[in-house]
């Protein structure tokens, strides 16, 4: 029997095998990194808003949090958001990740900011919400939209 050797070495398989994990490697990331772009980026004011309402009542902070405009008070309010959901209990929450969002009304103020009323199936309390345009997409201005009460 014959030993066949096809000219490679040891290290030269090494070497191919590490280079294969690599561009695998690189070509996934490559791929995840195009994808969550895609997904993060609302094209128009009514998907903005419904992302960020979707996400949080889904309890998908992670999400969420990409829809809104940065800015201290804003990351106040959605931290205030976040915590009102936490306190739910299980039941709680299964019911608001079941509901479906109601758009009452949507109104466009000018080029770069749209105002809507909305509601959801479980609690059906009409709120209102302002979107704006942004390089990254339309986010919800959370001061706007969730105001904070004064003391």
């Amino acid at each position: 029997m014959q030993d066949a050797n096809y000219g490679l070495t040891l290290a030269m398989f090494k070497n191919i095998k590490a280079t294969l994990v690599l561009f695998i490697g690189l070509s996934a990331l490559v791929i995840a990194c195009n994808s969550s772009s895609d997904e993060m980026k609302a094209d128009n004011a009514l998907d903005g808003g419904r992302y960020f309402i979707e996400n949080c009542m889904q309890g998908d902070f992670s999400k969420a949090k990409n829809y809104f405009l940065a800015s201290p008070q804003n990351q106040a309010i959605f931290d205030s958001i976040s915590a009102h959901y936490f306190l739910l209990d299980k039941e709680g929450r299964q019911q608001l990740r079941l509901a479906s969002i109601q758009i009452n009304e949507i109104r466009s103020i000018d080029p770069t900011h749209t105002s809507f009323d909305y509601q959801n199936s479980l609690d059906k309390i009409a709120q209102k919400m302002m979107v704006v345009s942004t390089p990254e997409g339309w986010k919800v201005d959370l001061e706007y939209s969730f105001p904070q009460k004064t003391k």
